[in-house]
This record gives C-alpha cells, sequence and structure tokens, in this order.
C-alpha cells in the first residue's frame, strides 16, 4: 500500500485528513517531511547524491538524509526510520539535534509533481567507523559526498544548479 501522509493546514497544523503520497504531491498539499544533515569531527558535511531515477531532481546533491513523515509517525522517530533506510545507519532519537522548521514550495516535472512542505531539519554527528557504514539505498540514494564548508560555500557558488535549494538549511550550514 502507498504511503499514507497527514494532511496540514497553511499554518503547519494536522487537519484531519490523511492522503496518498501520490495525492499530496498531486494536489500540492500541504505536508511534514524531516531533513537531517550529518557532520564528522573534522565538520565535514555529508551530502547524498540523489538517484539518477529518481522522479523529482534526478543526480542532484541533497540533504545527508530526508523523507516524509507518515501518517500518526512523529518526526524524530520518521527521521530515525530514514537515517536507517537511506544510509543503513542506526541512530537513536537522543542522537539527533532539532534546528529547526521551514517551509518550502516548489514546482517540479512540468508542473505534475506539487511540493508544499513544513520540514522539520535535525543535526547529527557522525563517527569514522560509521562512516565505512554508510551504504545508499538503491533507487533513492546513488552516492554520498563530503563537503568542508568552504567546498560547500565555493560549489553552491559556482553551481547552484547541482543541488536541491534548501536555502534556510544552507544559511544554517554555511554560519
Amino acid at each position: 500500500m502507498e504511503e499514507q501522509i497527514d494532511v496540514l493546514d497553511a499554518q503547519g497544523r494536522k487537519t484531519g485528513e490523511i492522503r496518498s503520497r501520490r495525492d499530496v504531491h498531486k494536489f500540492g498539499l500541504c505536508h511534514r517531511t524531516v531533513h537531517i544533515w550529518f557532520m564528522d569531527k573534522a565538520g565535514l558535511i555529508l551530502f547524498q547524491q540523489r538517484a539518477h531515477d529518481k522522479l523529482n531532481n534526478p543526480g542532484l546533491f541533497d540533504t545527508s538524509c530526508a523523507g516524509h513523515i507518515s501518517a500518526g509517525d512523529s518526526s524524530l522517530d520518521s527521521a530515525v526510520r530514514e537515517i536507517r533506510e537511506e544510509l543503513g545507519l542506526k541512530k537513536n532519537p537522543e542522537d539527533l539535534k532539532y534546528l529547526f522548521e521551514a517551509k518550502h514550495e516548489s514546482i517540479l516535472n512540468g508542473g505534475t509533481y506539487l511540493d508544499n512542505e513544513f520540514y522539520d531539519t535535525y543535526v547529527s554527528s557522525i563517527s569514522d567507523e560509521e562512516k565505512k557504514r554508510l551504504r545508499p539505498q538503491p533507487h533513492e540514494v546513488d552516492d554520498f559526498y563530503w563537503f568542508s564548508k568552504e567546498e560547500f560555500r565555493r560549489s553552491l557558488l559556482s553551481s547552484p544548479e547541482k543541488f536541491v535549494s534548501h536555502p534556510k538549511d544552507f544559511d544554517y550550514l554555511l554560519k
């Protein structure tokens, strides 16, 4: 069965309606997702390269890990689940630090995919041992890349089209 998602109002509150992921994006319904950023002890930032066969933003650099919050799930539980699914790592809720909520709207794929989301952003550290265990989820993630803040800043300025745009996240990462 297709993932079911809580529909939100314009202020980010649950309406009580639950719709399929397909409907949420077909009709541009507000919903909630999570973004998780990982940094190692040297301050390098983990980016995933989205799978080249993804429906939207294929092949672009994106958050270390992200995903929809399924109906009835908490933000934190969803973040832990997405880390396990996309990266192959086991993290506990206390390993994640909540940073902020942001709103993102975009129209993709010739107007057939409407993204109208509130997302909760988290940050976590990653050990050298965990880095060795990173495993990209097939059809979600092609590869992983590590950027220093300066490398990220330069890449974002010279080739912004290579990144999925998350301005509030990027402001945090580059401060």
